[in-house]
């Protein structure tokens, strides 16, 4: 059972909440405690000071000691075993009086109060009487008498902690019954609070089951902004997915279509004729079909499945081409300038980007006149990525703009290459969803925006 929990979010949470919440209940209920008995032993302390208050006020001098009257107003003095028990200590520490109440105490001269306490020092403790089990609040105070103060008395008040101790323990069981009780109402609405706030996640799942028992081809449903970027991601892996498979089997279609005419020919030859025209035919067929072939090949990997959640870094690999290009073009001088900060993000996958960015440049140095800017930035935070490449050559109309980005087709026939590279942009484009345009740059030359 413990490990189904800890295997659960929802457990995970209420384990811990309802941990959080016991240690909480424990210490506070420590607080409330701690500060219920000391209010009440500072109640007590002045009840008892009042009491000494009491003998001070029909105390008289008599020599060197004091004379306290026989029957005293608290009449709690005057009952022996009242709980009640009053004495007045000389400076040496000697019992001068005591209260009839303490004539059940044979041995009160043997109580355990310290020396003799300094002019106005109060002190207030709990005592344990020989012989007794109940403790008892005792509270001393240090009376100076005379005219010069000349003579030190410790008067001592003792009560019966019983009541106090039994009301502290009224005070601890109510308390822990009602914070028994909150606690539980407490774990009730943590409960539900939980499964209202994880109802999100469990939408997810059942989205997620319906999509597999074929009810829906994505996942749908009003799911909270923070579960929206999983939500959102997890579609577009879905139909990368869907449009990967298409895309495969049209490739697969289309390969095998395309095979069926070099195939034929071979199979059609005639082996027994002239040695030379077969050799050319079988020639040209091959060529065709390694023609056929790469063109699928590179079709195939245009349209891969793209890796949506991780981040590459784009300017290092911009530096990167922009390198290794002007190695190919070194007899052409071409200004080149790249604008892209540290931090820009691409995220998909780090082939992709590079064959972007591979072609466009590519065409820049080819086409070019010797200027080309290469803009890169993240808008939108890191949710979009624009790149703007421009140079100064002849440009391209849009009627030139939609021939060049079909296959085959290239604008300058006295540039060598096969064609295809706009092409293959304009496909990974469009698979990351993304914008790609041309219009007419600073230099009158072509400039090719893409936004993903």
């Amino acid at each position: 059972m413990l490990s189904r929990w800890l295997h659960s979010l929802s457990g995970r949470l209420s384990m811990m909440a309802t941990l959080v919440l016991l240690v909480f209940l424990a210490v506070l209920s420590g607080v409330l405690e701690k500060a219920y008995r000391t209010s009440l032993d500072e109640a007590k302390a002045r009840e008892l000071q009042l009491h000494i208050y009491t003998l001070l006020a029909v105390a008289e001098p008599d020599g060197d000691s004091l004379h306290l009257p026989l029957n005293l107003p608290e009449q709690r003095f005057n009952q022996p075993d009242s709980g009640l028990i009053g004495a007045v200590m000389d400076a040496r520490g000697r019992v001068i009086w005591r209260s009839q109440s303490a004539l059940s105490l044979p041995n009160f001269s043997a109580l355990p109060l310290p020396l003799p306490l300094r002019q106005g020092q109060e002190v207030f403790a709990e005592i344990h009487l020989p012989d007794l089990s109940a403790p008892y609040s005792s509270f001393r105070q240090g009376i100076a008498w005379g005219l010069d103060n000349e003579l030190l008395f410790t008067f001592v008040i003792l009560e019966d902690a019983t009541p106090l101790l039994a009301q502290v323990e009224q005070f601890s069981s109510t308390l822990w019954r009602w914070l028994g009780l909150g606690a539980l109402a407490l774990i009730a609405v943590q409960l539900l609070v939980l499964s209202w706030g994880l109802a999100p996640l469990r939408s997810v799942a059942r989205a997620l089951k319906d999509m597999q028992q074929g009810g829906s081809d994505r996942l749908q449903g009003n799911f909270p902004r923070e579960l929206v970027p999983l939500t959102d991601n997890l579609n577009l892996l879905i139909e990368n997915e869907r449009r990967q498979r298409e895309k495969t089997r049209h490739t697969l279609a289309d390969l095998a279509h395309s095979l069926k005419t070099p195939l034929a020919v071979l199979k059609g030859m005639d082996l027994r004729g002239n040695p030379a025209d077969n050799q050319m035919v079988l020639s040209e067929q091959v060529q065709r079909m390694d023609s056929i072939i790469s063109y699928q090949l590179q079709k195939a990997v245009a349209s891969s499945p793209k890796s949506i959640l991780r981040g590459v870094a784009v300017k290092p690999l911009a530096e990167k081409i922009l390198s290794a290009l002007d190695k190919v073009y070194r007899d052409k001088t071409v200004d080149a300038e790249l604008l892209c900060e540290d931090g820009v993000i691409f995220h998909g996958d780090e082939g992709d980007l590079m064959e972007m960015l591979g072609n466009l440049l590519d065409n820049g140095y080819k086409y070019g006149n010797g200027k080309l800017l290469v803009e890169i930035e993240n808008t939108r935070g890191e949710h979009e990525l624009r790149i703007v490449v421009a140079d100064n050559g002849p440009g391209l109309t849009q009627e030139q703009w939609q021939q060049v980005i079909q296959r085959g087709v290239r604008a300058d026939q006295q540039q060598h290459g096969q064609g295809i590279g706009l092409a293959v942009v304009v496909d990974i484009v469009e698979n990351y969803r993304g914008t790609i345009g041309v219009e007419t740059s600073p230099w009158e030359g072509a400039q090719i925006t893409i936004c993903l």
